[in-house]
């Protein structure tokens, strides 16, 4: 059972960005010393992991894909096993209906090489496939949680979300080239999280140096929502049961654009990903199970259906939900393995 302070806590966490701690702990209305004892149960129980994103540009990566596939039963584990081992995979996950990955392309060829596996049928029946070039904004909303739990608390109010894979930087003359500018702080950042514990982790615990390059946007501190505790976890009744996949094609080149403003505006949904390009879309959200919170303010409450809002800028939608009971993920933010 969540309380009402640590609930507060997930969000100025989730909302936070490069503020400082004090920021975070005022703004939150929690005690301070309430604020550090809840931050250091939903770090240790994992709810809450610190990671940091390299942005694809500063480490010479010109596309990024992501896959929703449904394997064969038969061959599930062979799919699973194969996604897992493909250069660049950060992210595998593995459900009874589906199988999602996200992999980041070193080269134009790898990516080529990635989508033959994907013709071949050695992934499973693909639902979605895109594949995203770094130097164009396709990725609206790369796992962001601060819209998920804003509306799992009852809110339509967000800070910050919502937050892209990171764009490419002004100044190209590192583009392509890791081993110029600071790829060893990068690689430092990147590493960090998994040889010390996340709650000792965040932007103002790093070293200058480490510290330029999150000002400078070649890796973003991110804190993600641990999938494994979501559906035991309640907070006023509520749970988070489920993982939403939406494919579809777009009706308009230009729908994605619009579609995420009317998600939230009509719908108070705010999926933590979307990704994109001229003719198809990939949605991931997380669904709410048991009961709808008592009281919830008036704006909190959806005006139309999420059906009809995709309906207006979408054709061919397909809708996959996955127990998160039953998610394994084999590879989870494994940005680590990108240097």
């Amino acid at each position: 059972m969540l309380t009402d302070n640590e609930a507060r806590v997930v969000w100025s966490i989730l909302s936070g960005g490069l503020q400082s701690e004090e920021d975070r702990i005022r703004e939150s209305g929690v005690p301070r010393t309430t604020y550090h004892s809840a931050k250091l149960r939903l770090y240790s129980e994992g709810l809450l992991e610190d990671r940091y994103v390299p942005n694809p540009d500063a480490i010479g990566v010109p596309r990024v894909s992501f896959l929703l596939s449904r394997p064969p039963a038969e061959k599930a584990s062979t799919v699973f096993e194969t996604l897992s081992k493909i250069p660049g995979t950060v992210e595998a996950w593995a459900g009874t209906q589906v199988a999602f990955a996200v992999i980041f392309h070193k080269s134009v060829e790898a990516s080529d090489s990635f989508l033959g596996k994907i013709s071949s049928g050695e992934l499973g029946d693909p639902r979605a496939i895109i594949s995203a070039d770094t130097a164009k904004q396709q990725v609206p909303v790369y796992f962001d949680f601060e819209g998920t739990w804003a509306r799992y608390c009852g809110s339509s109010a967000t800070k910050r979300y919502p937050c892209p894979l990171p764009p490419p930087r002004q100044e190209s003359s590192t583009r392509g080239d890791p081993s110029r500018g600071s790829s060893s702080s990068i690689a430092s950042l990147l590493t960090r999280h998994f040889t010390r514990p996340s709650h000792l982790i965040g932007p103002a615990s790093v070293p200058k140096s480490q510290r330029r390059s999150l000002q400078q946007g070649r890796v973003e501190w991110r804190v993600f929502l641990g999938f494994p505790c979501l559906n035991t976890m309640r907070y006023r009744g509520l749970t988070l049961q489920d993982l939403v996949f939406i494919a579809g094609k777009l009706k308009d080149p230009d729908g994605m654009a619009k579609l995420l403003p009317d998600l939230a505006t009509n719908c108070n949904v705010r999926p933590f990903l979307m990704v994109g390009d001229d003719d198809s879309v990939l949605i991931a959200s997380l669904g709410i199970g048991l009961r709808a919170l008592d009281g919830a303010p008036a704006d909190a409450r959806p005006r139309h259906s999420v059906i009809q809002v995709l309906a207006q800028h979408l054709k061919d939608i397909e809708v996959i939900r996955e127990p998160l009971a039953s998610l394994r993920m084999p590879v989870a933010h494994r940005f680590d393995i990108l240097v």
